[in-house]
């Protein structure tokens, strides 16, 4: 018996965890398949599906000549004689009528061609699944017990004894690229539970955040006040406060106060 790939681990976890029982480890000729997984329903099979798994780091799964690529993955995954037989192999205890589901699970995608890679596939009756996807839901549902598996109890320790931590998972951050890290701040500021720790933050903290955010344009900076920011309460304490800090002449202070409708202080 051999090991599978940790990625073929996460993905062979992530199907029993939905319901599937699975076969793996097969071999066939000279060749490995990914698994094979199966949903019963009153004790008769309602799904079958054929994985293959193809993960790349890099995203360099795809060459220049796409067609091609695609055509040489489905036949080494896929259309291979080997695999064929040996897919019907390991099914042939089973009595199914169920057409046999292809999926593909693929790792790092160039966000430029994604759509034409998933795509691509789908007219060749083969559902597209993104690793990250898979490999994040497996993460959100692990709890502390024991896992004997090395690669789940794995993932374990790195959500309990890493992204638990706070000042651990924000050096994780060096990893990403500057457009992937900007997508991955906007997402965490975009769940409620962020905006209301966001809530807590002290003016200190707030004053440094804003020296480096791009609204630095005054007319622009005012107008988020304006709209985003003041209410009808505190409007009013706040331009008194501004117009005290600057030191404006009391005759300077009038022409400011007749320029703004009465709205902005009542």
């Amino acid at each position: 018996m051999f090991k599978l790939s940790a990625e073929k681990e996460i993905v062979n976890y992530w199907y029993n965890k939905n319901g599937f029982f699975t076969i793996n480890n097969i071999k066939a000729a000279n060749r490995d398949i990914g698994v094979i997984a199966l949903k019963f329903k009153k004790e008769k099979i309602e799904e079958i599906h054929h994985i293959e798994v193809s993960c790349s780091i890099s995203g360099n799964a795809f060459d220049k000549n796409f067609s091609n690529s695609v055509k040489k993955i489905i036949g080494e995954k896929f259309d291979n004689k080997d695999i064929i037989k040996g897919v019907d192999a390991h099914l042939k205890n089973f009595s199914y009528s169920k057409k046999i589901k292809k999926v593909l699970v693929l790792g790092m995608l160039p966000k430029s061609r994604k759509k034409e890679i998933v795509d691509s596939f789908r007219n060749k009756n083969i559902q597209v699944l993104e690793f990250q996807t898979i490999l994040s839901k497996v993460f959100e549902k692990l709890d502390t017990q024991y896992y004997k598996n090395d690669i789940i109890r794995t993932l374990q320790l790195v959500k309990y004894l890493v992204l638990a931590k706070p000042s651990a998972f924000a050096g994780l951050s060096n990893v990403l690229r500057s457009g992937d890290r900007e997508e991955f701040l906007k997402a965490v500021l975009d769940q409620e539970d962020m905006i209301k720790e966001f809530r807590k933050t002290n003016e200190e903290r707030l004053a440094e955040i804003l020296k480096h955010v791009s609204v630095k344009n005054p007319e622009k900076l005012a107008e988020l006040l304006q709209k985003s920011i003041l209410n009808r309460r505190t409007r009013k304490p706040f331009f008194n406060s501004l117009l005290k800090m600057q030191g404006i002449k009391e005759k300077e202070k009038e022409i400011i106060k007749r320029e703004m409708t009465l709205s902005d202080f009542f």
